[in-house]
């Protein structure tokens, strides 16, 4: 079995020792980062990679496809989507960070950071009661996708005191037996919700939030589902925090609800384009935090993602399902 590598990381001795343990007799084949399409496919029976090749004549022998992101948005109308070929997906190894991440944007929104942090360029003793922050404790958060990140940050936000809501495409399903890369955390088995609702509820959820957190994947289902509509039904003052993909919250709709003050504050990890450019009308929004798609970027990612694949190559080597399976008609 030849599995080729196309990431900017680098397999450690260790690492190939790993997967070479899973599989006996597996060639690794490291490949620097370049474009897909540039790669020799001969050969080569799985692909671990952050873009698919479209010319997949070259690629005879493949037979699954491991990304290295959380979502499969990139597929969406890809030819891959035509053949027989599997795609999986990086889920569960980027919960706690981006969990993190959520938590700590939102206490910096409820703590008026990004108006207290200016005191110690600009040296002036501010109003403090006008500053004054609030506590999380009592307050609601809306969880808008409860996957691998969604539930992990249902755990963090719960120990914060929130009561947590969630909205999920299928609510009835409350399991999750997906990749986790760090045991005891998540929610692997749906008790902390008091709410669940279904897509087709969204508006009888957002009027109930005090924070609404969108980690919802990026389908054609869910381009846009966030707009002018959906901010009028939130509570005014109400925050928000985005970090799944760019498009699923309509940015000039978000832009509006911040300008008019309706939306309290906000937070942006991902965009329509990226990277961004300097002309971004969001830049000269206020009360918004914008990050440039760092939320799921952390130090122990690829000794995650390698055990990730190690176990999906012995289910691959051994006939078994394959964690993290993407639907061909669901697109993640």
């Amino acid at each position: 079995m030849r599995l080729l590598l196309n990431s900017p990381y680098r397999l450690t001795p260790d690492h190939q020792e790993q997967l070479r343990a899973t599989v006996p007799g597996l060639e690794v084949i490291d490949q620097p980062t370049q474009p897909a399409d540039q790669l020799s496919g001969a050969g080569v029976t799985a692909l671990v990679t952050e873009q698919v090749p479209r010319n997949l004549a070259a690629w005879p022998d493949l037979r699954w496809v491991q990304l290295l992101s959380a979502g499969a948005n990139q597929l969406l109308g890809h030819p891959v989507r035509e053949t027989e070929i599997r795609v999986t997906t990086a889920s569960g190894t980027h919960g706690v960070p981006i969990a993190q991440y959520v938590t700590c944007v939102t206490l910096m929104m409820v703590h008026r950071m990004p108006d207290l942090l200016p005191f110690k360029s600009n040296r002036i003793w501010p109003n403090r009661l006008a500053l004054a922050g609030s506590t999380l404790r009592g307050m609601t958060v809306g969880i808008i996708g409860y996957g691998s990140i969604g539930r992990e940050c249902g755990r963090q936000l719960a120990a914060l005191g929130m009561r947590v809501l969630c909205l999920k495409h299928n609510p009835a399903s409350r399991m999750d037996t997906g990749y986790n890369a760090w045991p005891d955390t998540g929610d692997p088995e749906g008790v902390i919700p008091v709410g669940w609702y279904g897509q087709s509820e969204l508006s009888e959820l957002l009027p109930l939030c005090d924070l609404v957190v969108v980690t919802v994947p990026s389908t054609p289902k869910t381009e846009g589902m966030i707009g002018a509509a959906q901010f009028a039904q939130m509570k005014r003052g109400a925050h928000l925090v985005l970090i799944s993909r760019g498009g699923i919250v309509d940015e000039v709709a978000l832009a509006d609800a911040l300008r008019s003050g309706h939306l309290g504050a906000a937070a942006v990890d991902c965009f329509v384009h990226e990277p961004t450019t300097p002309d971004l009308p969001l830049f000269d929004v206020p009360n918004l935090i914008m990050t440039p798609h760092m939320s799921g970027v952390y130090t122990g990612f690829w000794p995650a993602m390698v055990s990730l694949l190690a176990e999906n190559l012995r289910r691959f080597a051994g006939g078994q399902p394959l964690l993290n399976l993407t639907h061909r008609i669901d697109g993640y």
